[in-house]
């Protein structure tokens, strides 16, 4: 089975400390923060996926809350739900990897592979950011890309 491959970057004017607390799989209580926290004003009650305007709220089930393997349940504001699953976490080198693996919206891929990468740049103390996406190539490849760019882009513009 061959793959393709779409991914989008930025550059984000904040440490990578502070963005990979928004992109992190972690739960966070709007109380803890300050009533003037970008964070406190993106979900109500836990923030995951937070950086992501797309996102209405996430629920944590299976297993710890920041483990690999735990599934987050994310409901979008078009109304659509879909379970991501943490296939891979990395602290030290600031990365997420998930897959989509239910959708109560038609899928037009077999497999879909998400990777949030953050990297420091040191000159402004900014981070550069990198979502990208793999998937099963078939007959709707093109198309599937094409909307998961767009998504992306959504994502990015923080």
């Amino acid at each position: 089975m061959s793959t393709s491959r779409v991914s989008e970057s930025r550059v984000l004017g904040a440490s990578i400390d502070r963005v990979w607390s928004l992109v992190r799989p972690v739960r966070i209580h709007a109380s803890s923060l300050s009533p003037h926290s970008y964070v406190s004003t993106l979900l109500p009650s836990q923030v995951t996926f937070a950086f992501w305007s797309a996102v209405q709220k996430v629920e944590v089930e299976g297993g710890p809350v920041d483990a690999v393997g735990s599934v987050r349940v994310v409901y979008f504001k078009d109304g659509s739900v879909q379970k991501f699953r943490i296939l891979e976490l990395s602290d030290l080198e600031h990365y997420v990897t998930y897959e989509v693996f239910e959708s109560d919206v038609p899928t037009l891929v077999l497999a879909a592979f998400h990777t949030i990468r953050l990297r420091k740049v040191t000159h402004d103390n900014s981070t550069f950011v990198d979502f990208s996406s793999e998937f099963a190539s078939g007959p709707n490849t093109v198309a599937v890309i094409e909307d998961s760019k767009y998504k992306k882009i959504e994502a990015l513009a923080v």
